[in-house]
């Protein structure tokens, strides 16, 4: 199985679907003009706006819908995730991950536009949205939206769960000798505890949660990178060097070509920023605001915080200590960097990080995978798939992490394709709605309702 998994990802995530992730981004990054440069101070300024305390208008505010978004995309994919795409790929595999951070900005902006604009208030009176609803709404699409609901649902329930608990309890074991069955009963529990009060209380906690684990992490970072910063211009080097020519094996490197760094650093970068797999729209949605574009420059910050910030972190400090090539791998291999810059406290600064960034992105989610439920079966599907989803957070226990992350390609691939073709088809009125223009109909009459 674990074969056919790997198998299955590579060709999935082959030349075809990366040019797909990469072209759209480029194609809306055209489109909205690049919107992700153009506006960046804007976003900044749109974030720090005083929220609309109409509940009318949304369950939770901008900056809780941020802080939600960045607790589920800043995880263990910017702790392992960077390592394994390091060492998979090459120091180059970094610099895709760049790339993927700019582009994605944009295909953000756009998705999370059209999460605002098509999204619904359910049964329960909690807000509804994302690609499933803009799929069958914009576009006519349900047999899709509910392909794309079926995707996210088991991308939560099998990977997510399985990506971060693992990822948690193998750091957890070379710092503490856990059991990995015990640190995953653990998440389990305090997962269970923080999203049994639903979106609301998923916001409280990601706003305390979020900045906390990244100040942490990033205080930790700083810290490696200064005491190696005679290596610091090195790296970079070898990472602009190693983007377009082949890295020769070495230590316990093993090798990789320039279609392994651009294939690796790429996956890794659109898992951990999430940008076009269609999962922060749902976020978004929940925003109390009326104004779809202000929470769509809001939703980019949160890649630019992911990959050129906290992933960035991590890639450097794997390359100025020299660990990417000692043989280890996921968070062991970011423990060890870290313990070279910061001696023993460093093990303990990436266990603190991985299990609060794990916790984060399980708890953001819970919700995630619950909305999808509640498309396909209505409000009464929200306890069950959390319960659900509480034990499927054991399965981090049962496997290997590079088996855990082709996996979690797999699924990331499947969802983000008709999310992709759908914000190509929809790019046109989310440019006409930035340009502040009243020429699409759809998306006014949409709005209004």
């Amino acid at each position: 199985m674990s074969q056919w998994i790997q198998s299955a990802s590579d060709f999935l995530w082959g030349l075809p679907m990366l040019g797909l992730v990469l072209g759209v981004g480029i194609y809306l990054m055209v489109r909205l003009r690049a919107v992700q440069i153009r506006q960046f101070g804007q976003a900044l300024r749109d974030l720090f706006q005083p929220p609309i305390t109409d509940a009318s208008s949304g369950d939770i505010s901008p900056f809780g819908a941020l802080m939600t978004a960045v607790g589920g995309i800043v995880g263990n994919g910017n702790i392992a995730g960077v390592a394994t795409a390091i060492t998979s790929g090459g120091p180059g595999a970094l610099f895709w991950m760049w790339v993927s951070g700019l582009v994605g900005m944009g295909t953000m902006f756009a998705e999370s536009v059209l999460g605002i604009v098509y999204r619904r208030k359910g049964d329960d009176g909690l807000f509804l949205g994302g690609p499933m609803y803009y799929l069958e709404s914009a576009l006519g699409w349900p047999a899709i939206a509910s392909f794309f609901a079926i995707g996210m649902a088991l991308k939560t329930l099998l990977a997510t769960t399985t990506v971060q608990s693992n990822s948690m309890s193998l750091v957890a074991a070379s710092e503490l000798g856990w059991s990995p069955m015990f640190t995953c009963s653990l998440a389990a529990l305090v997962t269970g505890a923080a999203v049994v009060g639903g979106v609301r209380s998923i916001a409280r906690v990601s706003k305390i949660l979020s900045p906390l684990m990244g100040l942490l992490y990033l205080a930790g970072a700083a810290g490696v990178l200064w005491a190696f910063r005679s290596a610091l211009a090195a790296s970079l080097a070898l990472v602009m060097e190693h983007a377009f020519t082949p890295m020769a094996a070495g230590g316990g490197f093993l090798g990789a070509s320039v279609r392994q760094a651009f294939r690796f650093g790429l996956a890794r970068g659109v898992y951990s920023n999430e940008a076009g797999t269609g999962s922060v729209p749902i976020a978004h949605a929940s925003a109390r605001t009326d104004d779809p574009v202000a929470q769509g420059r809001i939703a980019m910050l949160g890649v630019f915080l992911d990959t050129m910030v906290v992933s960035s972190a991590t890639g450097l400090v794997l390359l100025v200590t020299g660990a990417w090539r000692s043989g280890l791998e996921s968070t062991t291999l970011t423990a060890q960097a870290f313990s070279e810059g910061l001696g023993p406290m460093g093990g303990t600064v990436v266990l603190a990080a991985s299990l609060l960034f794990g916790l984060s992105t399980l708890i953001t989610w819970a919700f995630y995978g619950e909305q999808c439920a509640v498309y396909l079966f209505g409000p009464k599907a929200r306890g069950p798939y959390r319960l659900l989803y509480c034990v499927a957070i054991l399965g981090g226990s049962l496997a290997g992490a590079q088996a855990i992350w082709a996996w979690a390609d797999l699924l990331n691939g499947i969802m983000a394709i008709p999310n992709l073709v759908a914000l190509a088809l929809l790019a046109g009125p989310v440019a006409r709605r930035l340009a502040g223009a009243s020429g699409d109909s759809q998306l006014d009459s949409a709005t209004s309702a």
